[in-house]
């Protein structure tokens, strides 16, 4: 039954997805300034309701609802331009929030049918670091919840990309003066610096020449009054022993309360592209 309610109430909420475009609820500031970033403290945020002291998004775990909630506020200007999405799953909620706003939506997702050619205004095969579209083609990419697990095998075995390449070959589709959004959780599954919390270590891929006027905004890190969302059971047993990378009171630190992480990235206008295959230490 809880499964059932569930969907009842996402497939509910996506029917007021335009209603609440245009209310502009996010035309406010909902974030405080911090150390450099941007925090999203749950009190400020519009989609908490004071009057229950609960979140207004009706489905999904804590972390889900800031994802949904990062996705309207960083989706929402899209009137005119062309975006493309990385890893949209079965129903992308990106997707819709771009139509509706006037955009134009295409997707690459690395575990559909690779006979299926990803064609401008729909989806197809293709991942972050093979997206097969000319340069200067796309006005945004974005990708939800895809962010860590780029590094990760693909689907038919093949040596995956690294960070920086698949960076590179975002670089090339954006046309210039584009920008790139992308959210991913801290201390839950993915690579082992999004698990361990590494923020630094995830910011410093945007190091460079190629990225300007980079944006991190941490979501569900200033929860109160909402409570604690420790990373699930499910997720501390699916990536223990793969932090391989840090000592033992860093990897223990997946135990900490999970977050959402944005970041947005306005391409540089007119650099030369540089190719690199490693990360950066």
């Amino acid at each position: 039954m809880h499964g059932a309610k569930s969907s009842f109430a996402k497939a509910w909420y996506r029917l007021g997805t335009r209603h609440r475009l245009a209310r502009n609820e996010w035309s406010a500031q909902y974030w405080e300034e911090r150390d450099g970033q941007r925090i999203v403290p749950c009190r400020r945020c519009p989609k908490f309701d004071a009057r229950h002291g609960e979140c207004g998004v009706p489905f999904g775990s804590p972390l889900r609802k800031c994802v949904v909630a990062a996705t309207e506020a960083h989706l929402r200007g899209t009137r005119g331009l062309r975006a493309l999405e990385l890893g949209y799953a079965r129903r992308s909620y990106g997707k819709r929030i771009v139509e509706l706003c006037g955009g134009s939506w295409t997707g690459v997702e690395p575990l559909d049918d690779p006979r299926r050619a990803p064609q401008l205004g729909a989806g197809g095969y293709g991942h972050a670091g093979a997206i097969p579209f000319p340069a200067a083609t796309f006005d945004l990419v974005f990708g939800n919840q895809s962010f860590e697990h780029w590094e990760e095998a693909l689907p038919d075995g093949s040596t995956p990309p690294s960070y920086r390449e698949c960076l590179d070959e975002i670089w090339r589709v954006l046309r210039p003066g584009g920008s790139l959004y992308l959210d991913a959780p801290i201390h839950l599954h993915g690579h082992e610096m999004f698990v361990a919390g590494d923020v630094d270590r995830i910011l410093a891929l945007f190091a460079g020449d190629l990225w300007a006027n980079v944006t991190a905004e941490r979501w569900r890190y200033d929860h109160d009054p909402l409570p604690r969302y420790p990373t699930p059971a499910a997720d501390v047993g699916h990536v223990r022993g793969t932090i391989k990378s840090y000592d033992g009171l860093a990897a223990r630190g997946h135990g900490r309360q999970a977050a959402a992480r944005c970041v947005t990235a306005p391409l540089r206008e007119a650099r030369p592209l540089r190719r690199c295959a490693t990360l950066p230490p």
